[in-house]
């Protein structure tokens, strides 16, 4: 390919590669910023407060906080946590971030072990609502 364009060998496969990734970086850019402007559209980004007092009724105010300031880390600044929010369609954060690593640093923050969480119930979707609600089915520390 190099000889083709009249560079060394290694130099063109070094541009391929930073070419595919740019254009990779630029899709992956490109579909979280509608996913945003899609959640933007359907509901209005509360404060934190109004989070938590959305929250209120079915998720307890530390749980609530922790899901905020969670949440908040990989949406500000252009998007805030909704409670009705689907964690898997909604808000871009990775699937792995909020089912694996946020029930550890929940268990980790009340001071029991992740594996003491319950199961998912299976009609639940994942909504930042239910999470929290899920979250508060944990042992208490």
């Amino acid at each position: 390919m190099g000889a083709a364009l009249g560079i060394p060998e290694w130099l063109a496969g070094t541009l391929f590669v930073v070419g595919f990734l740019l254009i990779v970086g630029a899709v992956a850019w490109r579909n979280t910023a509608r996913q945003i402007a899609r959640t933007e559209a359907k509901r209005v980004s509360p404060t934190r407060d109004q989070f938590i007092a959305m929250m209120a009724p079915d998720v307890s105010g530390e749980t609530a906080c922790f899901l905020w300031d969670t949440a908040i880390e990989y949406l500000e600044p252009r998007l805030a946590p909704h409670p009705d929010d689907d964690l898997a369609k909604d808000l871009p954060i990775a699937d792995e971030d909020w089912s694996i690593y946020w029930p550890d640093e929940y268990a980790e923050m009340k001071g029991f072990n992740a594996s003491n969480l319950a199961d998912w119930p299976d009609d639940w979707p994942p909504t930042l609502r239910n999470f929290g609600k899920w979250l508060d089915m944990s042992p208490k520390a």
